[in-house]
C-alpha cells in the first residue's frame, strides 16, 4: 500500500484511509489516447489490481470511478473496463501528472459519493493542513559575491508560511588575499537580524561547507529565513551550491 508521505498516522483518518485505499499516486507517463489506461513507475512494484477501482483526482476526469480490469506483475500500466471521459463525454486521455487512487475494492455508487467526499476533504486537509511540512524541490544556486552588496542565496519571506531548510552545501572560488563572508539572518524579536557569519578564504575555498560547518547548526527554522554573500574586494567570486527547503502554511 502506498498513501501520501505528508499524512501523519496518528491523523483519525488513518485507519479509514488504510481500508478505503490500497494505493494513492501521481501518473508518470501519459496513458492510451482511448482513455482507458494510466500510467505511474510504482506499480510496477506493487501487487497486481485487477477488480478493484480506480478513481481520478485531478484533470478533466477528475471524480470519475471506473473498474479496474487489467495490471499485468511488474508493469506500470492500469486498464479499466470503460474509458474516462471529459466535460464533453469524448474520451479522456489520461496524462502524466494526474492524481488517482486505487480503492481497496469495487464500491457500490453511494460508497463511491461518500468516499469522493472524503478524498476531496483529505486533499485539502494534507495540502493546506497548518504544522505539516511540504518538501520541495532542491535549489541549486550560483551567485556571484561582491563588494558593493550583500547577494542572496535565499531570502525566504513568503506570507503565512513557516519554512524549515534542511540542507545547504555552498563553496566558493579561491578569493586569493580577499574574503567571502557568508551571512545568517533570522528574525529576532520579529525584526530581521544578522545571527551569525563565516568566512571563506584562501584556506577554505576548496570545501563544500555546510550548516554545521558555518552555523553549527543542522537546521534551519523560522518564518524568515536569509543567507547571503558578500566580499571584502570588488569581485565578483562564484558561490555555487544547493539547498533543500519545507514549507507549510502558519
Amino acid at each position: 500500500m502506498r498513501t501520501p508521505s505528508g499524512l501523519r498516522i496518528d491523523n483519525p483518518a488513518w485507519p479509514l484511509l488504510q481500508a478505503l485505499i490500497s494505493y494513492w499516486g501521481t501518473t508518470d507517463n501519459d496513458g492510451n489516447v482511448a482513455g482507458t489506461t494510466i500510467r505511474c513507475g510504482g506499480l510496477a512494484t506493487e501487487p497486481p489490481y485487477e477488480n478493484h477501482a480506480l478513481k481520478i483526482l485531478t484533470g478533466p476526469s477528475a471524480g470519475q470511478t471506473r473498474d479496474l480490469t487489467l495490471h499485468p506483475a511488474g508493469t506500470d500500466t492500469l486498464t479499466v473496463a470503460a474509458a474516462f471521459t471529459n466535460v464533453t463525454g469524448a474520451a479522456q486521455q489520461i496524462l502524466a501528472g494526474t492524481k488517482f487512487v486505487v480503492l481497496s475494492k469495487t464500491p457500490a455508487i453511494a460508497e463511491v459519493a461518500a468516499l469522493t467526499a472524503l478524498v476531496v476533504a483529505l486533499i485539502a486537509d494534507i495540502e493546506g493542513a497548518t504544522g505539516i511540512f511540504h518538501e520541495q524541490a532542491d535549489v541549486a544556486f550560483n551567485v556571484n559575491a561582491v563588494l558593493a552588496a550583500e547577494a542572496d542565496i535565499f531570502h525566504l519571506a513568503a506570507a503565512d508560511t513557516r519554512y524549515i531548510v534542511r540542507s545547504l552545501r555552498l563553496k566558493c572560488v579561491d578569493p586569493g588575499a580577499e574574503t567571502v563572508t557568508v551571512r545568517l539572518y533570522e528574525l529576532v524579536n520579529d525584526a530581521l537580524t544578522e545571527v551569525d557569519s563565516f568566512l571563506i578564504t584562501n584556506a577554505n575555498f576548496a570545501t563544500y561547507h555546510s550548516m554545521m560547518d558555518m552555523f553549527g547548526l543542522n537546521h534551519l527554522a523560522g518564518d524568515e529565513l536569509q543567507v547571503t554573500v558578500q566580499a571584502s574586494a570588488v569581485g565578483p567570486y562564484a558561490v555555487t551550491g544547493q539547498y533543500s527547503v519545507g514549507n507549510n502554511n502558519v
